[in-house]
């Protein structure tokens, strides 16, 4: 049994309850309690198999993501987490010596991913053409010709 499932089937059977003390029921009423017997019994289904990886009901059979907090890579996403600081004492350089020699998952691990993704986005970047610093507009004083 996946006892993921159970706050699902609880909800349902909650709702199908409340239907119960209704006095008067029309046609879109019929509907909505079919359409609620069918997500639990979708539910009860869903405990009836074996307990999945990544413990979402939106997605159970979806890809895995041990990062998140309900192991989803679809919805964990949606969850935001606090990143991994960037070392202070680390520069892109050393960063990008050891992601050559050992590899991004390594990389990632001893430096986080924000400085892998910095590094590799500096190594990427163009040099800029024009050496020195921009030049700065010109002003009445220093443009002799206005």
């Amino acid at each position: 049994m996946n006892p993921d499932y159970l706050p699902a089937i609880g909800a349902s059977l909650r709702i199908l309850a409340d239907y119960a003390t209704w006095r008067e029921v029309t046609d879109q009423t019929l509907d909505d309690i079919a359409a609620e017997l069918d997500r639990a019994r979708a539910a009860v289904a869903g405990a009836r198999g074996r307990r999945t990886a990544n413990r979402c009901l939106r997605h159970p059979g979806g890809p895995v993501d041990p990062q998140a907090l309900n192991g989803c890579l679809l919805c964990g996403p949606a969850h935001p987490q606090s990143a991994t600081p960037i070392p202070g004492d680390s520069t892109p350089a050393d960063v990008l010596a050891f992601y050559d020699e050992h590899g991004h998952d390594a990389a990632a691990g001893r430096y986080g991913p924000q400085a892998v993704t910095k590094a590799l986005a500096l190594r990427n970047r163009r040099p800029n053409p024009r050496p020195g610093p921009p030049a700065l507009p010109p002003t009445e004083e220093s443009d002799p010709h206005r």
